[in-house]
């Protein structure tokens, strides 16, 4: 980043924050008034482990408040002469993307979508993102390699990284606390490298979801008074996919697979093996279950706060090593990272070994 401006970027980038983080805090107890008022509330199943009547409509403060701290803090940068990888046509089709995910989110949180619905929804959600222009054009292994990719092979990759992250923190959100602290740990992380890179448009993005979710956590930390649903999830699965793909360096589509893999692996691990339980049940990939990591955790008793410093500390073993890709000779932390995704591995498959 150039040091003419940093310092006004750094405070641009601390008061979008602080912003979006006040603009939930003050929305989402009227959601939750607006929720109690109208029984607006997560159905509850076999599946789901709170026992009370909880409203689930967080993810609409939390798309409000970043949605206008977001779009505000991009408007001053252009303002004020910054310079950003950005075009107001890949800007303006992101957030229609952004806003198609979350409204068939909500719109799927009162009348149950089909999963077919919701595929095709999700597809076109990404697709207008690549329309604008974002899509992944650079592979950048930090220190080791980076190499282009044609269009033709960029473009879908891009949609199905966008589909698949999202339906990923999606399925993350089956604990009070515990989608917004993985989404808000990651979101941050991102934040981090892409300033030390000298990319604080992608930095501001990052930053600001951070404020969003913290302002949610206030209520959604243990025990919730409200949950975020899928119009929260998926927009924070969505937007986490988008992040990396406007890219860390500062050039739109330079994609960095391992760093970005390392950050999200707890919800793409977990995703992955449920998908492999349900295809050798025989069962559809979308079938829902309570085999998830977070459930084996919590047939263990570490639930409530237990459970969320867990996934604290592990998500910053995880944003650690992501962050080494930047600092350190790419040969030894591509070995380290190996052996920490292992690692993953193996604890996740002993705990679904003790579940059974």
């Amino acid at each position: 980043m150039p040091e003419s401006g940093g310092n006004d970027i750094v405070t641009l980038l601390v008061a979008t924050t602080f912003a979006a983080f006040l603009l939930n805090v003050v929305v989402t107890p009227i959601i939750i008034s607006l929720a109690h008022r109208n029984e607006w509330y997560d159905e509850r199943n076999h599946r789901k482990i709170h026992t009370t009547n909880t409203p689930r409509l967080g993810g609409v403060g939390m798309f409000l408040s970043f949605s206008i701290a977001a779009i505000t803090a991009i408007v001053l940068f252009y303002r004020w002469g910054t310079p950003i990888p950005w075009i107001p046509r890949q800007v303006l089709f992101s957030f229609l993307g952004l806003g198609l995910i979350h409204g068939m989110g909500l719109f799927d949180d009162f009348v149950n979508l089909k999963a077919a619905t919701k595929f095709f929804v999700q597809i076109a959600a990404a697709s207008l993102v690549v329309v604008g222009g974002v899509y992944i054009r650079v592979l950048d292994f930090p220190g080791i390699v980076s190499f282009s990719i044609h269009p033709v092979i960029g473009i879908p990759i891009t949609i199905l990284w966008i589909v698949s992250i999202a339906n990923a923190v999606n399925l993350t959100d089956g604990a009070d606390g515990l989608a917004g602290l993985l989404a808000g740990m990651a979101a941050l992380f991102m934040g981090l490298i892409a300033l030390s890179r000298g990319n604080g448009a992608s930095a501001l993005i990052a930053f600001v979801l951070v404020g969003s979710i913290a302002g949610f956590m206030v209520y959604n930390f243990p025990p919730a008074k409200i949950f975020m649903g899928d119009s929260g999830s998926l927009f924070l699965g969505f937007i986490l996919a988008v992040i990396p793909v406007f890219g860390f360096e500062g050039a739109i589509g330079v994609f960095a697979p391992a760093p970005v893999l390392t950050l999200l692996f707890i919800p793409v691990l977990d995703t992955i093996l449920a998908m492999y339980r349900r295809i050798g049940r025989g069962l559809p990939i979308h079938s829902a279950d309570k085999e998830h990591l977070h459930h084996r955790l919590i047939d263990r008793r570490i639930f409530g706060p237990k459970l969320l410093l867990v996934i604290f500390l592990a998500m910053a073993v995880f944003g650690a090593m992501a962050m080494a890709w930047y600092s350190l000779p790419g040969r030894i932390v591509g070995s380290l990272t190996v052996l920490l995704w292992s690692g993953a591995v193996i604890v996740a498959t002993l705990l679904g070994k003790r579940h059974r």
